[in-house]
């Protein structure tokens, strides 16, 4: 008889290092909202922890997850002996967190709150040190200081992590007092730290994210490594870093305050339907296009912040019931045409109306019922559509300009077995391109005198079930372009036509959009650098190298994971990148290594962002329907010609933000 076969799988679970408890904490803080805390952590860690091995496994909640089963098993341990039987009446003073975990939890909140009326008791003599008058301005007098004593301890090495050898005793609260005092004037510690190896070595990726993230990530207090000394100083003189953000770089000054933009947004809507997009008309900053299933019109706006729009002059209204609705919406280039895509019950239709005097020109046919985006040509000479039926096939098509001045009636198409859910459209020179997506394919068609079919690319099998839900794409020549696609299910991106794809978040993507450059002497759409946003609450901007043939990360901004970002967008000049939340809106510098320049808060009343969260998060697995519908609300950015105002809107609601930098 043979011998049985040991088994190959373990028995007892893989034990856990410091890196996984580090990352764990780590992505707890993060999605705690302790961003700065996060920030500390990792520059203390010093690894890039998105890159460590385990972490694409790590779901959210992870840490939080683990901690209450552990708790579950510790409390069944207490109520049972070893032999399995019921270990009788459990005191609470055997809870892993003592009786008090049968308090609630704003209880011991209260008790844990200084109480104090009277003044505080003054610490011994011998840890208080002297202090200096502090000249104007709060800078202190650089002043020589005493030699450190030959019994310090030698500083760990820089390749010494978390968990390994050279690890530092926590802080007495004789060191604590002595660092507070000496180096956190105005109750801000210092920035630099000559014995901890980060404060020597340049910035990683993840400190630079942090830093233009709007954190500051070199606020860190450092203690001594004997705990029964005092601090030495040592011998150099303290130096003053004006360097609070971003990286260190030939010569740096400090980022101006991060504006409050609570002051200049007026809020509007409308109450019978749910906004789905939001448009500002091309070269007119003072008029702004909103679309529902139901409705599409206008909107006018003052040049004042604070006062409100004009009554919504509707363009396009479908009283309920009906089987009819809007789908899409697209400005002409030079903002004289809009066409309005509107789904009936026998096909398809494009409303192309003036741009001036809003009055129905034509109205074009579609090849079938649904028409779900639309774009012009960045030339305004042609209409690009996709649209589909309740089959698998969609179709791709384009409507040019006549001789005339008008439309033709009926346009180019090209069928194609996928369901296809973005396109976008490029022209240089005299060539025009077309990109379509959609399941796993991303497809590149010649768009001119005809529309055909260039390349078709297929995503390999490496990538998974994906789902490019999102195309952009460039081009400065024909040896200058860039097409790029992310999807929807594993927060990846992929540039087909250069065979890469890459991780880019650890959620799904919510928003893709690629930088407008200056270009020859015109306003172009940059061949090099995008950007992505996604639920996991981050917005990660990227720079492609042809040479290379690789993607870079240039910044990671977040959010963190309890404000998931639904929508990102480049201003026209390319200067900005705002992204949005629920209730929450940034704007950071996308010239100046991405930093912080403003920050949107909605309002707690007149504002139903953090309802609509929980709503959604409800309802995340909601599919849409036939008709484009989604139980889900969308969220729509729109920046205005002049990169001053960006329109946010979400369900009924549209916040326009006015931006002066």
């Amino acid at each position: 008889m043979d011998p049985e076969t040991p088994s190959t799988t373990s028995t007892r679970p893989p034990p856990l290092n410091s890196d996984q408890l580090n990352y764990l904490i780590w992505r707890y803080l993060q999605e705690a909202g302790y961003g700065e805390a996060a920030v500390k952590l990792q520059r203390d860690w010093n690894v890039d922890a998105e890159q460590l091995p385990f972490a694409h496994h790590i779901k959210g909640r992870a840490l939080i997850n683990l901690v209450q089963k552990g708790l579950r098993y510790h409390h069944l341990s207490l109520t049972i002996d070893e032999q399995g039987r019921p270990a009788g009446e459990l005191s609470p003073s055997r809870f892993f967190f003592g009786p008090e975990s049968e308090r609630s939890v704003q209880e011991v909140r209260d008790s844990a709150r200084p109480q104090s009326t009277g003044p505080q008791p003054s610490p011994p003599a011998s840890l208080v040190p002297l202090k200096r008058d502090a000249p104007p301005n709060g800078v202190s007098e650089l002043l020589p200081q005493p030699a450190p004593k030959k019994s310090r301890k030698t500083a760990a090495p820089t390749s010494e992590r978390n968990g390994s050898v050279g690890r530092k005793p926590a802080p007495t609260s004789t060191t604590l007092v002595t660092n507070i005092e000496l180096n956190a004037p105005n109750g801000h510690p210092a920035s630099h730290d000559g014995r901890s190896p980060s404060a020597t070595e340049p910035p990683g990726p993840e400190d630079i994210a942090a830093a233009i993230n709007g954190v500051h990530g070199d606020d860190r207090m450092d203690v001594d490594s004997d705990g029964e000394q005092q601090r030495e100083i040592p011998p150099e003189p303290v130096i003053l870093h004006t360097l609070v953000n971003g990286e260190s770089r030939a010569v740096q000054v400090e980022p101006a305050e991060v504006t409050d933009l609570a002051d200049s947004t007026t809020i509007f809507g409308l109450d019978y339907t749910n906004l789905a997009q939001v448009l500002w008309r091309p070269n007119d900053t003072s008029l702004l296009t909103g679309r529902s299933d139901t409705v599409c019109g206008l909107w006018r706006l003052p040049e004042s912040s604070q006062s409100p729009p004009t009554t919504f002059q509707e363009l396009i209204k479908i009283p309920p019931p009906s089987e009819t609705c809007v789908t899409a919406v697209a400005w002409a280039p030079s903002g004289a045409m809009l066409a309005i895509a509107v789904s009936t019950p026998t096909g398809g239709e494009v409303h192309v109306y003036d741009g001036s005097s809003f009055g129905l020109v034509e109205i074009l046919s579609a090849s079938q019922r649904i028409v779900m985006r639309l774009q012009w040509q960045r030339d305004g000479t042609r209409l690009v559509g996709v649209s589909r039926d309740a089959s698998t096939e969609s179709t791709i098509m384009q409507w040019s300009i006549s001789a005339g001045g008008g439309m033709n009636q009926y346009p180019l198409t090209v069928t194609v077995p996928e369901t296809l859910e973005d396109i976008d459209c490029a022209v240089f020179e005299n060539q025009a391109f077309v990109c379509a997506s959609g399941g796993r394919v991303v497809y590149h068609l010649r768009a001119y005198a005809e529309l055909e079919v260039e390349q078709k690319f297929w995503s390999n099998s490496a990538t998974g079930n994906e789902n490019w839900a999102f195309v952009k794409c460039a081009w400065q020549s024909a040896n200058e372009s860039l097409i790029v696609a992310a999807s929807d299910e594993s927060g990846r991106i992929w540039l087909p036509s250069r065979d890469l794809v890459h991780e880019a978040h650890h959620a799904p993507i919510t928003g893709l959009q690629i930088r407008p450059r200056l270009a020859k002497g015109r306003q172009a759409l940059s061949t090099t650098e995008f950007a992505t946003c996604s639920v996991d609450g981050t917005i990660r901007a990227w720079s492609y190298s042809e040479t290379q043939n690789n993607i870079t990360t240039l910044c990671k901004l977040t959010l963190g994971y309890s404000q998931p970002l639904k929508a990102l967008s480049y201003s026209p000049d390319g200067f900005c990148l705002a992204g949005a939340s629920y209730a929450d809106l940034r704007i950071w510098n996308a010239e100046h290594r991405y930093n912080l320049m403003a920050s949107w808060q909605a309002p707690a009343s007149g504002w139903d962002g953090d309802a609509i969260k929980d709503r959604d998060l409800v309802s995340n697995d909601a599919a849409s329907s036939l008709n484009g519908d989604s139980t889900a609300v969308e969220h729509s950015l729109s920046w205005d010609a002049d990169s001053m105002r960006v329109a946010f809107s979400l369900a009924s609601q549209v916040a326009v933000i006015k931006f002066q930098r």
